[in-house]
């Protein structure tokens, strides 16, 4: 079902919340941590591959219902290789990180964007045993958060992830602004959801965000 029929069968202020009771709203998308909720949406097609993901139109359209004054949207992306044909897995993977950022920044986010890190890792022999890939936007994500803070009342942060926690707490006990977060239920933290006002679990609108790729 898509978010429109959704819309038109609920009262817009049962769908997430209604945005007259938390003045100026910021929304925040850790989307490496929501895309991987796809694999909780739809274990059976996500086994192997995502094929059912997380839709960044999608997911516009839904935040645009609580009428942000801004929403930031934070991705990693895989480095290009010129030195292997365009076609190559590798080059491939490349151009499909940044068409997700390309997707998001037409879709009306703000985009903060930087290339994915592999780090060697080796076995408890010293022998190497493939690359761990590392991508974490939490200080971007707290900047943002900092240095906009005199322009919203309200944080709306799409991920669970408890490296949130303290500067959620500051935000709210200090600032005096409201959290409202959104997770899907086997991906939240306690600690993001002891801080709080409104927790709101984001698997009952996998379908209004869902995307199918082709």
């Amino acid at each position: 079902m898509k978010l429109e029929e959704l819309l038109g069968n609920m009262r817009r202020d049962t769908y997430l919340f209604d945005p007259k009771t938390y003045g100026r709203i910021y929304a925040f998308v850790d989307f490496a941590n929501v895309r991987h909720w796809a694999k909780d949406f739809w274990p059976t097609e996500n086994k192997i591959h995502l094929q059912r993901e997380v839709g960044i139109n999608e997911l516009a359209k839904l935040i645009e219902t609580v009428k942000p004054d801004k929403k930031f949207f934070y991705y990693g992306y895989h480095k290009p290789h010129p030195e292997l044909a365009d076609i190559h897995e590798l080059n491939q993977r490349h151009k499909k990180s940044w068409y997700r950022i390309s997707k998001a920044q037409k879709a009306g986010f703000s985009t903060r964007q930087k290339e994915i890190k592999e780090i060697a890792h080796f076995d408890e022999n010293g022998k190497f045993a493939g690359t761990i890939k590392k991508c974490n936007f939490d200080i971007e994500m707290a900047m943002d958060m900092l240095r906009n803070v005199e322009l919203y009342d309200t944080v709306f942060l799409w991920s669970g992830d408890s490296d949130f926690h303290k500067l959620l707490e500051y935000l709210k006990v200090k600032k005096k602004k409201k959290i409202i977060t959104v997770c899907a239920r086997n991906f939240a933290s306690k600690e993001v959801d002891s801080v709080s006002d409104l927790f709101i679990p984001a698997d009952p609108f996998k379908e209004a965000i869902e995307y199918i790729r082709p």
